[in-house]
């Protein structure tokens, strides 16, 4: 779903909510293209292009990683659902319908369970191939990752979820969401746009871009001590999770109580530090998975 932004947003178009953004024609029916897919997709693609760039910045071969980025895919994907069905579970089955675990188009992924099942794939497979120092791996991950949020976050604008509480008219990126919306419908029948709000997967789409842009330009320097890069992304992302958590309106958590991102926050801060503090310093080892081959050697 799409809302109108801009300052006062006093004009707002049904026609451009679009949880669907078009159909393809098929043999069997048209096939619908919703937005919130579309924008995780691009997400995922966008982040394996950027791992695919940082492992041959290094020396690395991009292809020999490929087992280990779909089960990071999948694994973030199987994590952030269930996170999400689990803290919304009374939303998800309001109306008994146990179907609505696997649809996924109508959004429904909490990031910091996607982040712990790709954590949990990564050491499994780890664990079984060894693709290389977890620490070093980690590092190269942590961009791509902050470059799909960028990405996924406008699929939740999209989609109308992951809304903030109300602002005033007069905030520049002041978002109303049309009728029929998540948050037309939390702040009234439904019948009605929203109030003007705080456009929060905005807010954190941009933390997303800003975070994916200062981690690749930090891998280099931070290279000698590794598993910093990765801490950078867990301490940076926490703490502008927790801020955008604080004006979000959708969790359903009074004001003044932590909710389960807050929280969770804690825990990645506290891991981020671990990271931090315990990186090991070593001289940069551009050999540490498969090298790419030297196409002058045959």
């Amino acid at each position: 779903m799409v809302a109108a932004v801009g300052k006062g947003a006093e004009i707002w178009l049904e026609e451009a909510l679009l949880r669907e953004l078009f159909r393809i024609p098929t043999p069997f029916g048209d096939f619908p293209v919703f937005g919130y897919g579309a924008m995780v997709l691009l997400g995922v693609l966008s982040g394996l292009w950027l791992l695919r760039r940082g492992a041959r910045r290094q020396g690395l071969d991009p292809d020999s990683l490929a087992d280990l980025t779909v089960m990071l895919v999948l694994c973030g994907i199987i994590g952030g659902r269930i996170w999400y069905l689990i803290q919304f579970r009374e939303r998800v089955y309001a109306e008994g319908d146990w179907l609505e675990t696997f649809r996924l188009w109508n959004g429904g992924l909490v990031l910091y369970g996607a982040i712990a099942g790709g954590l949990v794939g990564f050491f499994l497979l780890q664990w079984r191939s060894h693709y290389g120092p977890w620490r070093q791996l980690l590092d190269l991950i942590a961009p791509a990752l902050a470059l799909g949020i960028a990405f996924g976050r406008l699929g939740c604008f999209l989609n109308g979820c992951c809304f903030g509480g109300v602002c005033s008219p007069d905030w520049p990126l002041a978002a109303i969401f049309p009728p029929g919306s998540p948050p037309s419908l939390a702040h009234g029948d439904g019948l009605r746009p929203s109030p003007t709000l705080h456009p929060t997967q905005i807010y954190s789409s941009i933390q997303g871009a800003i975070l994916a842009l200062l981690l690749w330009l930090a891998g280099g320097p931070l290279a000698a001590r590794p598993g910093r890069t990765f801490a950078l992304f867990l301490g940076l992302y926490s703490i502008g999770r927790s801020l955008v958590e604080s004006i979000r309106d959708d969790h359903g958590v009074v004001q003044g109580e932590w909710t389960a991102s807050q929280l969770a926050s804690i825990l990645a801060l506290a891991l981020a530090i671990w990271l931090w503090t315990t990186a090991p310093f070593i001289e940069p080892q551009p050999n540490l998975i498969a090298r790419q081959p030297d196409p002058d050697q045959g």
